[in-house]
C-alpha cells in the first residue's frame, strides 16, 4: 500500500476519483478498480451504491486538515454540483430523454427477470427521493 490514507484523487478522476484513490492506496491499475465496479454494477447491483458511499466518505486528496463531518458536507456538495452540472450541460429536453432511456432501460431489464433485486418497493421510492433532491439544489442556485 503506498499512501497511509484513502483519498479521492482529484486529478485522474472520471466523475469523482473514488476508483483512482482506491487503485493509488492498493497500487493497482485504475482500470483493474473502474472494472470491478462496473462489474458490480451489473452482476449484482451494488457497485453504484457502494460508490456512492465511497464518494461520501472518502476525502480528496487535497482535504487533509477538515474533520470527517467536513468531509462528508463537502463530498455531498460536490456530488450535487456535480449532478446539477451534468444536467445543466445536457438541457431540459436531453435530461428528459435521458430519463425516458433510463426508465425504460428499467422496466426492460425488469421483465427480462435482470432487476430482481431492486422491487418497485425501492426503485420508486429512490427516483422520489432523487428527484426531490434535484429540485432543492435547482431551487438553491
Amino acid at each position: 500500500m503506498s499512501e497511509t490514507r484513502l483519498t479521492r484523487r482529484t486529478e485522474d478522476k472520471i466523475i469523482a476519483g473514488v476508483c483512482s484513490g482506491l487503485a493509488t492506496y492498493l497500487d493497482i491499475d485504475t482500470v483493474w478498480v473502474r472494472l470491478s465496479f462496473v462489474i458490480l454494477l451489473f452482476a449484482s447491483g451494488i457497485g453504484l451504491p457502494i460508490y456512492v458511499i465511497l464518494w461520501i466518505v472518502m476525502p480528496a486528496a487535497d482535504n487533509d486538515a477538515r474533520s470527517e463531518a467536513e468531509v462528508i458536507q463537502k463530498n455531498i456538495g460536490e456530488m450535487g454540483e456535480t449532478v446539477y452540472s451534468s444536467v445543466n450541460r445536457l438541457g431540459r429536453a436531453s435530461t428528459v430523454g435521458v430519463l425516458l432511456v433510463l426508465l425504460g432501460a428499467y422496466f426492460l431489464l425488469n421483465q427480462l427477470g435482470w432487476l430482481n433485486w431492486i422491487g418497485g418497493a425501492v426503485f420508486w421510492p429512490l427516483v422520489i427521493i432523487g428527484f426531490g433532491v434535484y429540485l432543492l439544489i435547482k431551487r438553491s442556485r
